[in-house]
């Protein structure tokens, strides 16, 4: 079987399970936010960046781990990955014993609520579980046991929005604050359970050292990649309130869903690009495909996930979640506004790999700055959470995307006019999107304005097939990149590697 089937195979698993879960989690966050309300829903909002933030405290060796294990492997220096992994797994736990610590001081300094207080030590113990997981995580990813991760990933959503519902119904927010601690320990106890971790070499503090200086600039190029995804929420709840958080978190619902194209695709294929990076040499020309081939797919394939949400949004918050109705355009701009994060594919991957770590730094910080800029800016305008979706989202995404992608084609395309013409198939399925959707809306409000129905599921759901129709030419551009005539020929021609 070749390599590229099994890539087309682990995909097509790993993304079904995330679908899954994905699916399981929007059902349950969405009766966690109707229990909630508002108000509870933006606390709860706030409390979680310590799990966002805290993932950085394993000192940059589990980031070092996920790009050097499979390179090791690739270059088949057995000992070696088995040191890496050995320096991950300590300095994770115990990074994540130090984080939890500071976390739960911090929780005693002057100025919380009560209801903040206890939402930050329920966070530190999930911290800890957390690091632990993602250790695990990453380990069975760089091993390429994508099977066992997708198992892993629809059991622990099965638990954590089975018990958040059950917990927020009968405790409220501190209820849902325990099902997190509890949904977190059934995963690990699982999956330490059905794998059960290696033995490694014992600790060494000098590789673990060595290895760190390794990890600390991919971890501080993540670390500001997650400032650029959560700074939108600490502008928020800092200039504005917790209830504008919680409308704003309606966004962040929609924000997994879509995301969930380009972010399995990335994990299936980033454990494959390091050890073909290490396999053939660190020959970035063989990494060619691998970063010039997913944007443009991903750019067709987004909007057949982004265009139904956004369309029937108003119908599902308005009948079920009446209460988050302010929020409504917010999310429809975020929404859109992913888009530029969903096309990067690999290319940001692709600057860890070959170690392209400062740029990767710079370009996560020039985008931080225009993004709180243009949330203060749209803030002090008056324009509230809208202002901040779109500043902080639609039009920082457009930015990011287009330096990284750039600097990535930088090394492998060199005329003017080759530029013009990858950007213009990059973008314009986006232009094609917006058209469609307006054009959905208009079509339908016009036919339907004098109707009973009118404004309800049939006119929603009559929206949704008018776009999807409209879609079929992004299909078709998808079915003729990928050469998808599900034969056995056309698999061993696919033009992703």
């Amino acid at each position: 079987m070749s390599n590229r089937f099994h890539i087309i195979k682990d995909v097509f698993h790993y993304s079904a399970s995330a679908y899954i879960s994905q699916a399981i989690g929007l059902v349950s966050g969405f009766w966690v936010a109707r229990l909630l309300g508002p108000h509870d829903y933006g606390v709860l909002n706030a409390v979680l960046l310590v799990l966002a933030y805290g993932a950085y405290a394993e000192f940059g060796v589990l980031s070092a781990m996920g790009r050097d294990l499979p390179l090791c492997l690739g270059q088949g220096d057995l000992q070696k990955a088995a040191a890496v992994d050995s320096a991950a797994r300590y300095t994770t736990i115990c990074g994540s014993i130090v984080a939890s610590m500071v976390v739960f001081a911090f929780s005693f300094l002057p100025g919380h609520t009560l209801m903040m207080v206890f939402g930050l030590r329920a966070m530190a113990v999930v911290l800890i579980l957390q690091q632990v997981y993602t250790y695990h995580r990453v380990v069975l990813r760089s091993r390429n046991h994508f099977k066992e991760l997708s198992q892993q990933q629809v059991l622990f959503a099965i638990t954590s929005g089975g018990l958040a519902v059950l917990f927020v119904v009968f405790g409220g927010l501190e209820g849902r604050l325990i099902a997190a601690i509890l949904a977190q320990a059934v995963i690990v106890i699982y999956a330490l359970y059905r794998n059960p971790w290696q033995p490694v070499p014992k600790f060494n503090l000098s590789f673990s050292w060595s290895l760190t200086r390794v990890g600390v600039p991919i971890l501080v190029s993540g670390f500001i990649i997650t400032m650029l995804m959560s700074i939108d929420r600490l502008m928020v709840i800092t200039f504005l309130d917790a209830t504008q958080l919680g409308y704003l978190g309606l966004a962040l619902l929609l924000v997994g869903v879509i995301s969930l194209i380009p972010a399995t695709a990335s994990q299936v294929l980033y454990p494959r690009i390091n050890y073909h990076f290490g396999n053939t040499g660190r020959n970035i020309e063989a990494l060619r495909s691998y970063v010039l081939v997913p944007p443009v797919i991903l750019s067709a394939l987004l909007p057949l996930v982004i265009g139904p949400l956004y369309l029937i949004l108003p119908f599902v918050v308005k009948t079920f979640l009446p209460a988050y109705a302010p929020g409504i355009a917010a999310a429809r701009i975020v929404a859109v506004g992913i888009f530029f994060y969903g096309i990067l594919g690999l290319t940001d991957y692709f600057l860890v790999t070959t170690g392209k770590l400062k740029q990767y730094a710079l370009f996560g910080c020039i985008a931080l700055v225009f993004d709180i800029a243009l949330d203060f800016l749209f803030i002090r305008m008056g324009y509230g959470i809208k202002g901040v979706a779109l500043g902080g989202t639609l039009l920082t995404y457009f930015l990011y995307s287009c330096i990284v992608i750039g600097y990535a084609l930088s090394h492998y395309v060199r005329e003017f006019r080759d530029w013009i013409r990858f950007f213009s198939r990059l973008w314009a399925p986006f232009v094609y999107m917006l058209v469609l959707l307006w054009s959905a809306e208009k079509l339908v409000d016009y036919l339907t304005s004098s109707a009973p129905y009118a404004d309800t599921l049939l006119t929603a759901g009559a929206k949704v097939i008018v776009y999807l129709l409209g879609c079929l030419p992004l299909i078709y551009i998808v079915a003729k990149k990928l050469k998808l005539d599900f034969s056995r020929a056309s698999l061993a021609h696919l033009g992703i590697v």
